[in-house]
């Protein structure tokens, strides 16, 4: 069937967090949930019982019956905006990989696997956050954030676990592996996987993709998975292509220094047969206004990269939506300019534009809200949390967001809606104030 109300992962694929809990893809809403509304894990229960769970069912169900679930929001927020949502791409993808799926049919098992192995990481990206960063820990800790949790590493890692001794009931009809983290490349127990996957023979037959940050290059195993998996796919995380602002959304990384050069090595090994190389830019309320600065670059240095867009929900006071109304046209002005963006990217950007112009109401949102009655209370909480954290941030990893973002500084100040040395001196002066969460959903 090719009725485009369907979403083949949820026909097709499973997703999982770092702790093992699982979500019908990686941009869904909830976690699913058994029929007690307990939280499935991987190490507890089966891949197998999870995919043919209630929850499962129901979804499935409620999409063959033409509606939209909750749990899909952030997918049909992208379609009302114009922008090709995650729902869309895949379908795409899974007519090449799959053919014709029979939507009426209940699946049997999972084929496309989106799997976190561990939080381990040598980054501490603004959009992230210690569940899927080792690196944030401790600054979540002396910060006291509460989104931390004390237990880092995924329940499946334990020899125990269901997710290994049950490995051979679904490993096998996995045609597609996406490893996020963390960073695959960085960590071990994804090295020691993938050599299990290549020992037993099982990577010939598999499709296997990595998001990474673009900092670890071991070119020898790179090179061993080439010769032994059916392909291997590169998803290098890159939100901005100028120095300051780079090391700055992706601290700890090197643009010049060690990144830019690990992008020219991606870029020369599309000339392999079996290797797909794109970027992802995580579209947040720092650099949507520089976006077509990364496209310039790309263009002129790794013009064969496909760009890729993720809009930043998680945290909520960073999606690019968040900004006051007044600030927003001199914010996304350079979207509107045609000749800053390649044709293939025209639609892809204009949704970007919409997204962040759209007027906010409690029902369009990202991710709802936490409680609150007003959209403006809402808005009013989550602006505060940017204007907080960027500074809180700031004054932690000794970093400085207007010099990195200058233009966007001078916006921010010219509407007064925004005031650095306020929110410097509150936080360095007020107990408690930069553990301050005005309420807001993390």
């Amino acid at each position: 069937m090719s009725d485009p109300k369907y979403c083949s992962l949820l026909w097709k694929h499973i997703s999982n967090e770092p702790l093992g809990h699982v979500r019908t893809c990686c941009i869904a809403r909830d976690r699913v949930p058994d029929e007690a509304g307990r939280e499935f894990t991987l190490g507890q229960t089966s891949v197998q019982d999870i995919f043919h769970s209630k929850y499962y069912k129901e979804i499935r169900q409620a999409i063959r019956d033409g509606e939209r679930p909750k749990n899909c929001e952030p997918c049909w927020q992208d379609e009302r905006n114009g922008k090709k949502s995650k729902r869309q791409l895949y379908n795409e993808i899974a007519v090449q990989r799959y053919g014709d799926i029979d939507y009426s049919k209940e699946p049997d098992l999972p084929e496309d696997f989106q799997l976190i192995l561990s939080n381990t990481c040598n980054l501490k990206c603004r959009s992230c956050n210690p569940n899927y960063s080792s690196k944030w820990v401790k600054e979540a800790k002396d910060r006291k954030l509460p989104y931390i949790e004390e237990k880092v590493k995924i329940g499946m890692n334990d020899s125990a676990s269901k997710f290994w001794t049950q490995m051979d009931q679904w490993l096998p009809n996995i045609r597609f592996l996406e490893v996020m983290g963390g960073d695959p490349l960085y960590m071990k127990e994804f090295r020691v996987f993938a050599d299990k996957l290549m020992a037993d023979g099982i990577s010939k037959d598999l499709e296997i993709s990595f998001s990474t940050n673009g900092t670890t290059v071991n070119k020898p195993f790179i090179e061993k998975m080439l010769r032994n998996f059916k392909s291997v796919g590169f998803n290098v995380s890159i939100d901005s292509a100028a120095q300051k602002r780079f090391d700055y959304l992706r601290h700890g990384a090197d643009w010049k220094g060690e990144v830019a050069s690990n992008l020219d090595y991606f870029h020369n090994l599309l000339d392999e047969e079996n290797v797909s190389i794109g970027v992802t830019c995580t579209i947040t309320a720092l650099n949507v206004m520089y976006l077509a600065e990364l496209h310039q670059v790309f263009a002129e240095r790794w013009p064969n990269f496909i760009i890729f867009h993720n809009m930043a929900n998680f945290p909520t006071w960073f999606n690019c939506n968040v900004f006051p109304e007044e600030c927003k046209p001199e914010i996304v002005k350079s979207l509107e300019d045609p000749t800053n963006f390649r044709p293939e990217y025209q639609s892809e950007i204009q949704g970007i534009f919409h997204h962040v112009m759209t007027p906010r109401t409690l029902t369009t949102l990202p991710y709802g809200t936490s409680g609150e009655d007003t959209v403006e209370a809402e808005i009013e909480k989550r602006w505060f949390m940017f204007c907080k954290e960027i500074v809180a941030g700031d004054l932690y990893r000794k970093e400085n967001f207007r010099e990195c973002f200058p233009e966007l500084f001078e916006i921010l100040v010219k509407h007064r809606v925004f005031n650095y040395d306020t929110f410097k001196y509150n936080i360095e002066n007020i107990p408690n104030f930069g553990n301050l969460q005005a309420g807001t959903i993390i």
